[in-house]
């Protein structure tokens, strides 16, 4: 039986490590095009690449943000500063536009590429399906090789305070990319970008679409960039086992199918080990038919006597074992005043309580009616002293 587990258990390890082998050695893994602008991915449209180098693209220092609420910049050194917000569905709350407004109003660049933007109400984007290459213009031009269908988004309506620095160029026409805003009596601006996947290691990677990017990035003039991505879901230096095999879609695969093949053994495991677990009869409780016989018995015997001497000796000992007080002198004055104020008597009627089971208990033959009395004695007391 130990054999055939164990054999059980190595042939789903080595079926689990040859699948895993076997998807990987199946040439090279296809790449993931879904746009994720994750900054720590290396998918086409992640932007890894672009957190590495947008910091040498600007002339600048980056700084990662984990959260929009963390903006703190001085205002006297905003003008050093720029903020870039590169995701697809960003939302921007009232405190954190007010935040981009003081950092604009003081001299700070405020970039933001998404395609979810609210900070503006009056500019709104489109989609326009490119069949062929196409160019990216800003002050320069840079011819863009077409190499997979996408939708890019441009800015279709804005308002007339908006300035357009770069735009799409595609069958002689012009589809504006890139925006300016600065805001009365500031001495910053936003610069709102419309196609974020310009910004991904699939454009990064041609040299037109960098020389593009570093031509955007011209207005940020060197200053130091506070990066904001959503997505970064793990932080960059995190190597562990597990993250690198969950990031692989065949080991990811070979994983899930180990913890089935795992679960399975487990359970047919189970149902030939578990042992029967037994029936106990619950025991009875004789007590009851104990205390008729004994009764009886006394009954039977006549034993008044023995009987009425058990019964004050066992309320004795609940006296002590309640009062704590001792019970060798039932004519001692402290004991009545006890006793007598726990079961709200009044001395006299306690001494003559005790009185009369103290002389039934000495009587050489007590009668029926006497063992009667001792009990209603005992029993009213211990009603009214609760105990």
């Amino acid at each position: 039986m130990m054999t055939q587990r164990r054999l059980l258990s190595l042939s789903c390890f080595i079926v689990t490590i040859l699948i895993a082998i076997g998807c990987n050695t199946k040439g090279n893994l296809p790449k993931n095009w879904k746009i994720e602008l994750n900054q720590n991915s290396k998918d086409p449209y992640g932007l890894y690449i672009a957190h590495e180098e947008v910091g040498n693209l600007s002339k600048g220092k980056i700084q990662d943000l984990e959260k929009l609420s963390e903006i703190r910049v001085n205002p006297s050194k905003a003008s050093k500063y720029a903020v870039i917000v590169l995701s697809d569905e960003t939302y921007f709350s009232e405190e954190t536009k007010k935040d981009f407004d003081d950092l604009v109003k003081n001299g700070g660049i405020v970039m933001i590429a998404d395609y979810q933007d609210n900070t503006a109400d009056t500019i709104y984007t489109n989609t326009l399906t490119l069949e062929d290459d196409f160019e990216l213009t800003t002050n320069e031009t840079f011819k863009i090789n077409k190499k997979r269908r996408i939708e890019h988004h441009y800015f279709e309506t804005f308002d007339h305070k908006y300035e357009v620095l770069g735009s799409i160029q595609y069958n002689d026409k012009s589809f504006p990319n890139l925006l300016k805003n600065q805001p009365t009596n500031a001495k910053g601006f936003y610069l709102f970008h419309a196609e974020p996947l310009y910004f991904t290691n699939y454009y990064l990677l041609n040299q037109d679409s960098y020389f593009y990017i570093k031509s955007v990035l011209q207005q940020l003039k060197g200053r130091t960039i506070i990066w904001y991505n959503p997505h970064k879901t793990y932080a960059s230096s995190n190597t562990s086992t597990m993250r690198f095999v969950l990031s692989q879609p065949a080991l990811q695969s070979a994983w899930i199918l180990l913890l089935v093949l795992l679960f399975i053994f487990l359970i047919f495991r189970s149902r030939r080990e578990q042992r029967i677990i037994p029936i106990y009869e619950k025991e009875e409780n004789h007590t009851v038919e104990f205390a008729k016989t004994i009764s009886a018995l006394y009954h039977e015997n006549g034993e008044v006597k023995d009987i009425v001497a058990k019964k004050i000796d066992y309320f004795l000992y609940k006296i002590r074992k309640n009062f704590l007080i001792e019970t060798d002198n039932l004519n001692d004055k402290n004991f009545i005043e006890i006793v007598a104020q726990k079961a709200n008597y009044t001395q006299e009627e306690c001494s003559k309580i005790f009185e009369t089971l103290y002389q039934i208990k000495n009587k050489e033959q007590p009668t029926q009616h006497d063992l009667k009395i001792v009990y209603q004695i005992i029993e009213n007391y211990k009603q009214k002293a609760n105990i």
